[in-house]
């Protein structure tokens, strides 16, 4: 069996609420491709996930907050 079709068959399956972000990262995967770069770093490739996931603005200052539940400092 050829990877496309196994990767389709996954798709297939997966709960529809994921399919956003199959489809997301797919168009990552096309223009990564298409600009012929590589991603630089980890930090870069974290920067871009962040950006599409909409997380608070505040998220770096608070991040124990809205990971654990701690108060805000």
């Amino acid at each position: 069996m050829l990877k496309a079709e196994k990767i389709k068959k996954e798709i297939d399956v997966l709960p529809t609420a994921m399919l956003d972000d199959v489809e997301k990262f797919i168009k990552g995967l096309k223009t990564r491709k298409k600009n012929g770069k590589r991603k630089s770093s980890l930090l870069a490739e974290l920067a871009d996930i962040a950006a599409d996931i909409d997380l608070p603005r505040d998220f770096s200052k608070h991040h124990d907050h809205y990971l654990y539940g701690l108060p805000k400092k």
